[in-house]
């Protein structure tokens, strides 16, 4: 009986090693998050746009110490801009372009949007082309 016990133990500790082997496996096989729908890229650029105090400058249809976000929509559409890129410190604003107004604009980027993802980014962008599509309907 002594050796019956001894040899269930044994089997027993096995089996619990085989099974956190296959879970700490699964740990490192995580998903990734697949990718956000429009909604949710709305909603968090919405947000992002609010925390990240660029609706202390661009109101969405007057200017306040920015352009409004319908204003910086209609000449990223007729220029073809890449608001993304600009945002990364890739690309030349094309928007109120006056060296205090650029001056500004790069403080601010510096200091609340660089460090943000590029889905980040992304979300900002779409939320701003979602108010620019309501209010030109």
């Amino acid at each position: 009986m002594r050796l019956f016990l001894i040899a269930f133990l044994f089997l027993l500790c096995c089996n619990c090693a085989s099974d956190r082997k296959s879970v700490d496996d699964k740990i490192k096989e995580a998903p990734t998050r697949g990718t956000l729908s429009l909604d949710s890229q709305i909603f968090l650029g919405n947000r992002l746009f609010s925390e990240k105090t660029c609706i202390t400058c661009h109101d969405i249809k007057n200017k306040k110490i920015g352009p409004s976000v319908l204003d910086i929509m209609r000449v990223y559409k007729e220029k073809n801009g890449n608001i993304v890129a600009f945002l990364k410190g890739k690309a030349e604003p094309i928007v109120d372009t006056t060296a205090s107004q650029v001056a500004i604009m790069q403080d601010n980027i510096n200091g609340f949007v660089r460090g943000l993802s590029d889905e980040m980014l992304n979300t900002i962008a779409t939320y701003m082309m979602h108010v620019d599509e309501l209010h030109t309907k």
